[in-house]
């Protein structure tokens, strides 16, 4: 018998990843590589081996995505390891949250039967609040405010912190969110309901503040694995580690970049030089151990890669020239003494307040002590982070570009701390001026803005002040700080003069002395031989602190001529070293006099790791090497996944199986401009492929038209093919409306994502039904239903019966009319007689229950075509239930209204819809083509893809009012490559000349998209395509 029989059908990377047991492993996986099969025979091979399947988790982003896995999964046991009866715990990480928010509900104040306010459901809540503060809906959009509170759920930003940071703030808009949030948070306890970040946050924070939770989930699961660990948010990020932290058994699937290019030359111990790429693991590297005290260290690894995209080439004035990815570090600053007379424009930050733009210089003239500007103005105004943004030869052509970053990106220029001094009616020495300034400006949005355009890096300032106390604090990291004995030693320090400050670190059984006599000021510093551990003891003080900043630096410098000179420099990724800035050498220092960003379409990268020390020396510049390449607070969790687990082992996937050889080309080169996120380099064994078709249409019927005509003409050929296999994508949802009327003239089936069936009106009355006879206490629901159908129970009424701490039933109802009373008792009654229902049928039979019981199956058969096509749906949704009536009654239900709330756009795939085009009969939409966004793609795969809307302003899309960034272009071209890859076998793609948007004619231009696809892998599609007749 083969005792492999499960691992037949993987490649070697593949078969690697599967046979991985014990410890931390990163999947780099490609589009189309094969990661869900990968992870899918790991897991077999787990339970192969023994592992129970209970004891396995797996977490990924969508509903579709899990149940793909878990029958995957089924399909391999039930094959491979006949006898299991059990399976592992496959689900998203909202899921997740549910899972564990239920099993603990009390602990959080909450009953089992908690609803999930939807998106909707949550910004009317948000409207609602708004109004009842007095504050105008159309001035503050609820959408906005709900926007900005789940950004700030999804940092693991606490309620209590953001009123600290921003409700005391000059920012209006910050005022309002605090207020708002503050209420939204007491209303939903007061219903007995959570949004969707909720479900995270109070899950990973109960986890993080509670030992005896965490340990039960740590050892209910000894093995995890995390899909898309690359798009994780903090939250997220924090739920996973706290998870695996037990026994470190975490499989993660992502995106890694590498570092030095190849030809760099290394300097080896033996001062003779080696292309980095000749490199092996056990050479020998000369090393800094600190204090410009070289010696020889060991490579312990090295890893290389494929890489396309943007370099960062640094030239110097001594003619060294070092070419890195962008995220490489390397230790560079400015030093008085060594950077020459420098003018510089910077943006500086200050919490509660905002950003501002500036100009100093390093000052190295006419002084009598050179002085670098920034830091002396940071202080001045009492900033918390500086980043330097241009760099200049002369004071004028500082100030020029002062003054046109400023007016491009409506940042101001006035101080944040008034001048000393007093003018008549001015403003910069006015507290009030320049508070109503910064409050008018929404200068965050700005900034980042500004930061991506260059390249730089909010989580790397140039500049971090310290402060004594809470309000500012820095843990410094220092790289080879002590190079006193054999080992060079990892410094971690931090220093204040509050008590509190000295308290947490204390509970950690750390030892903090006082720093200076008779004063309360005291100072933490400790060393670590292993700089990984240092890294992680960083992160648990910051874990107690809060927010804190991480400012990692190496004390790699020699040849002091002032004690008082310092001879350490910040750690810094390529993309923020900036001309003027000091480069630790073997022999000193060099200084950085040009930086220059170059596009590679193909290229080799390298990474090395020193063992103990983490330096050598490129091309004569001492560099940090990229395994402990490090990002503060905000780090990319892909890259830092080594931090957390030092000893993770890293398989890439590489080989594409969905796609055709001239496909992937296309993507390739759609991607090579990525300058943010390289991808990899996709290759394939499979055939080289048709060409991708390209249709010129005249306006939007016309492009729709030849879809419709093209896939009847794929179905009407011999290639046995179904409509299920063709996807039709586009950008914006209101592109669907010209395709769907062309797949109705043609009788073509089809189904469009995006509506989300959960989304529709009947079925979230449905819902809300069940929800308001399991929680009575969510006035959401109540609201929705208690008029629906129409009971003449009005406003006031409601007001009243919500009125009480406690509410829900007949005794709230004394005081009201009796008639009215009568009716909202059998109104209540009804959602108890739901409630018993619940108890005793099964998921199926409660939904038929509650369309007769409420009345809506008679309200709907009273009504119109349109009702009974509702009615439809309703009848599809007690259908679907069907699949939920193998568990226990009640249990049925309740797993219905979760998955129901948590359901995304790619959920309606799983959903059998009635076919909107009557001429096709009961036809079902999910055997018809596909319609979506090219968002709603990810993930999926089909034989036969359209990409519609192929024209600037469209694909790649632009906001109208909006400034593009060049973040928001990468992303664009992301999505594309992200379009293209959802083909199998044969993509096309079409543009029109003329498109109406929103009742405006337009004429566009073909996207530049287009023009990046070699003309050899292109073909024309139609007759009519070329040169066509335009009428104005």
């Amino acid at each position: 018998m083969n005792t492999e029989e499960h691992l037949v059908g993987l490649n070697s990377e593949q078969r690697e990843a599967a046979l991985h047991m014990e410890g931390p492993l990163l999947i780099v996986a490609g589009a189309g590589a094969g990661k869900t099969k990968t992870i899918t025979h790991r897991i077999v091979n787990l339970i192969k081996n023994g592992v129970a399947p209970e004891k396995i988790l797996a977490v990924t982003f969508t509903n579709k995505a899990a149940k793909e896995m878990r029958e995957r999964i089924i399909a391999e046991i039930q094959k491979n390891a006949k006898g299991q009866d059990k399976v592992p715990f496959v689900s998203t990480f909202h899921s997740l949250g549910v899972y564990i928010i239920k099993e603990n509900a009390r602990l959080l104040g909450l009953t089992k039967y908690f609803t999930i306010l939807d998106e909707g459901d949550a910004t009317t809540l948000i409207k609602n609040i708004l109004k009842e503060l007095g504050i105008d809906p159309k001035q503050y959009d609820p959408k906005k405010i709900k926007n900005i509170i789940s950004r700030e759920k999804g940092k693991f930003v606490h309620l209590a912190d953001y009123e600290e940071q921003e409700g005391n703030g000059a920012s209006t808009l910050g005022k309002i969110v605090a207020q708002v949030w503050n209420l939204y948070e007491k209303q939903k306890m007061k219903e007995n309901s959570l949004d969707f970040d909720d479900l995270l946050l109070k899950a990973t924070k109960l986890l993080k503040e509670n030992v005896e939770i965490r340990k039960i989930y740590q050892e209910k699961w000894d093995y995890i694995h995390i899909d898309e660990y690359q798009d994780t948010n903090e939250v997220q990020y924090l739920m996973s580690k706290l998870l695996s932290e037990n026994n470190k058994n975490i499989c993660v699937v992502g995106d890694y970049d590498q570092c030095l290019i190849e030809n760099t030359k290394i300097k080896m111990s033996d001062n003779t030089l080696k292309n980095i790429e000749d490199i092996k693991k056990g050479d020998l590297v000369l090393s800094n151990y600190g204090s410009g005290d070289f010696r020889e260290a060991k490579v312990i690894k090295k890893r290389n890669l494929s890489f396309k995209g943007n370099l960062i080439k640094i030239e110097t004035i001594k003619g060294k020239i070092l070419t890195s990815t962008e995220d490489h570090v390397h230790f560079a600053g400015y030093r008085i003494g060594i950077t020459p007379q420098t003018y510089l424009n910077y943006l500086m930050y200050k919490k509660g307040v905002g950003f501002r733009i500036g100009t100093t210089s390093i000052y190295t003239k006419g002084r009598k002590k050179s002085i670098v500007g920034f830091m002396q103005r940071s202080n001045q105004e009492h900033a918390d982070a500086v980043w330097v943004i241009a760099t200049h030869k002369t004071e004028k052509q500082s100030r020029i570009q002062e003054y046109i970053f400023s007016l491009k990106y409506q940042i101001p220029t006035i101080p944040f701390t008034p001048r000393k001094g007093f003018s008549i009616n001015g403003y910069v020495n006015d507290t009030d001026s320049l508070k109503e300034i910064f409050s008018f400006f929404n200068t965050k949005n700005s900034a980042l803005k500004l930061l991506s355009d260059l390249g730089l890096s909010e989580s790397y300032p140039h500049h971090q002040p310290q402060n004594h106390n809470s309000k500012r604090r820095n843990i410094n990291i220092t790289l080879c700080a002590d190079k006193r004995s054999k080992t060079p030693m990892h410094l971690v320090s931090t220093f204040g003069n509050d008590e509190v400050g000295r308290k947490k670190l204390e509970s950690l059984g750390l030892s903090v002395r006082v720093a200076k006599k008779n004063t309360k000021n005291w100072r933490f510093e400790t060393v670590r031989a292993d700089y990984g551990e240092a890294c992680l003891l960083a992160t648990k003080i910051a874990s107690v602190f809060g927010d804190v900043n991480l400012v990692f630096s190496a004390r790699l410098g020699g040849m002091k001529t002032n004690p008082k000179d310092g001879n350490s420099l910040p750690c810094l990724p390529a993309s923020s070293v900036m001309p003027g800035m000091v480069l630790f050498t073997e022999n000193g220092y060099d200084v950085v006099e040009k930086i220059s960003r170059i596009y590679t379409p193909k290229t080799k990268v390298y990474d090395l790791d020193v063992e103990k020390t983490h330096n050598f020396i490129a091309n004569d510049i001492l560099t940090h090497n990229c395994i402990y390449s490090w990002r503060g607070a905000n780090l990319k969790n892909i890259l830092s996944f080594e931090k957390d687990y030092p000893n993770a082992k890293i398989i890439l996937l590489e080989q594409n199986y969905r796609s055709t050889k001239n496909i992937l080309e296309a993507a390739n080169e759609i991607i090579k401009k990525n300058k943010y996120r390289p991808d990899k380099n996709l290759f394939t064994d499979n055939v080289v492929g048709e060409k991708i078709g390209l249709y010129e249409a005249l306006d939007e019927t016309d492009e729709a038209e030849f879809v419709a005509t093209k896939i009847l003409e794929i179905m009407d050929g011999s290639t046995g093919s179904a409509f299920s296999e063709v996807a039709v994508l586009y950008r914006a949802n209101f592109q669907s409306r010209a395709l769907e009327e062309a797949m109705l003239r043609y009788n073509i089936p089809y189904q469009v994502l995006g509506v989300k069936f959960f989304e529709r009106k009947e079925i979230k009355d449905t819902l809300a039904y069940l929800r308001a006879a399991l929680n009575p206490d969510s006035l959401s629901d109540i609201k929705r239903i208690i008029n629906f159908p129409v009971r003449g129970i009005g406003k006031v009424t409601l007001v009243k019966i919500f009125a009480s701490p406690r509410h829900g039933g007949a005794s709230e109802t004394e005081s009201l009319p009796i008639k009215v009373r009568v009716k909202v008792n059998n109104f209540y009654q009804i959602l108890e007689e739901i409630k018993e229902k619940i108890k005793t049928a099964k998921a199926s039979e409660v939904i038929k229950f509650v369309v007769k019981k409420s009345g809506i199956e008679q309200e709907l058969l009273n009504g119109g075509e349109e009702d009974i096509e509702r009615l439809e749906n309703i009848k599809e949704l007690a259908t679907l239930a069907l699949k939920y009536d193998n568990l226990e009654n009640g249990t049925g239900i309740e797993k219905l209204l979760e998955d129901g709330a948590l359901a995304s756009d790619q959920d309606s795939l799983m959903i059998n819809t009635p076919h909107p085009n009557p001429l096709l009969g009961k036809e079902r939409g999910n055997s018809g083509i596909k319609l979506m966004t090219v968002h709603a793609s990810k993930g999926l795969e089909f034989k036969y893809v359209f990409i519609t809307g192929m024209e600037d302003g469209l694909f790649p899309h632009e906001r109208q009012n909006e400034r593009q960034t060049g973040e928001d272009r990468e992303e664009e071209r992301r999505l594309f490559y992200v379009a293209l890859t959802r083909a199998k076998e044969k993509l096309f793609l079409s543009f029109a000349n003329f498109r109406t948007i929103f009742g405006s004619r337009q004429i566009n231009a073909p996207s530049e998209f287009i023009s990046d696809i070699p003309a050899d892998l292109l073909e024309k599609e139609g007759e009519t395509s070329g040169i066509k007749t335009i009428y104005l």
